[in-house]
């Protein structure tokens, strides 16, 4: 039953996937939603729509609860953008360091993690962006990639070479021996851990004490302790590998961001869509998706909303219950 269900809407998306690479349309014109079909991972997931279409890359996502709107990179675009649940789409910040994730601040602004080699702070309307770290121990950064916020407005980032390696302003040679994970607290960058060859999504349970990271290199999501660090490099436990997702785009390297929702759910992004896990891992439902799915975020004025970033488009899906 589940694999009819998964077939059907796949087709639906392989449609619109089609219209997109033979006509792009500019990111201001609105894609024609599917029609009909099943809706899977019913038990959390009421609907699911195509937003808008044409972009380059999009990625990054975060909700705005003070303008009731989503900010999320068009990175190979070089542009921040902000979108609304009725796909009001607005240009913030152009150009824009090839801008990856996104992260709300407890004082409105957003935290970007960057593939121009910095993590930095901007306004929720793109403006007053500054650099707040580009080095560790002298030595620059690779391309800070995804980025959470803890309670207490700490930051934590991924570091891979994805923006030296070609998905960035120009190829360079990494100039530290690792891609660590990192924290940024109080202007001090610290490094969580440098046990991953390919960390890429992160996350946070909501007490704070888990970081939740992707590696893409083997599709492996990774659980690191925190309330265990002390200011040395931490250890990784790897928590689940994220499977092919029948009728999804095909990939052998495609774990990318990852959210927590309020059940302690990881909702991850990883070949052949987006995968729902338990905290402990075991796998609850899958979405799959026509293109490789970069992001999510949760949102909209009742929590019932999420964001998604697929290659060139954006897609909105609704679900029960606030996530």
């Amino acid at each position: 039953m589940v694999m009819t269900r998964n077939r059907t809407f796949s087709a639906l998306l392989a449609c619109l996937a089609a219209i997109g690479s033979q006509a792009p349309l500019s990111p201001a014109v609105q894609a024609s939603p599917p029609a009909g079909g099943s809706v899977p991972c019913q038990q959390f997931v009421s609907a699911i729509k195509p937003l808008k279409i044409g972009f380059k890359w999009t990625e990054g996502p975060a909700w705005d609860p003070s303008a009731q709107r989503w900010i999320f990179s068009d990175l190979m675009g070089e542009t921040e953008y902000s979108i609304t649940t009725t796909g009001d789409l607005k240009p913030l910040r152009k150009p824009a360091g090839f801008p990856n994730g996104h992260a709300l601040l407890p004082d409105g602004s957003f935290v970007v993690a960057q593939h121009d080699r910095t993590l930095g702070k901007v306004k929720a309307d793109g403006s007053g962006f500054q650099v707040i770290a580009s080095r560790f121990q002298g030595r620059k950064l690779n391309s800070p990639n995804d980025v959470t916020v803890a309670s207490n407005g700490d930051v934590y980032f991924t570091d891979p070479i994805f923006g030296i390696d070609g998905f960035g302003p120009m190829k360079a040679k990494p100039e530290l021996p690792f891609r660590g994970v990192y924290r940024y607290s109080k202007g001090n960058l610290s490094l969580i851990t440098d046990k991953l060859d390919e960390p890429n999504g992160i996350a946070m349970n909501s007490t704070g004490t888990m970081l939740y990271v992707s590696q893409t290199s083997n599709n492996t999501i990774y659980k690191i302790d925190l309330s265990s660090y002390r200011g040395s490099p931490l250890p990784v436990t790897p928590l689940f590998t994220f499977k092919q997702i029948p009728q999804g785009h095909p990939s052998a390297r495609a774990s990318d961001g990852l959210r927590v929702d309020r059940s302690g759910n990881i909702w991850a992004t990883g070949p052949g869509g987006i995968g729902v896990f338990s905290a402990d891992g075991a796998s609850l439902c899958s979405i799959p998706f026509n293109d490789h799915v970069a992001n999510l975020a949760p949102g909209g004025a009742d929590g019932r909303s999420v964001l998604v970033t697929s290659a060139d488009k954006l897609y909105l899906i609704s679900l029960h219950r606030p996530f």
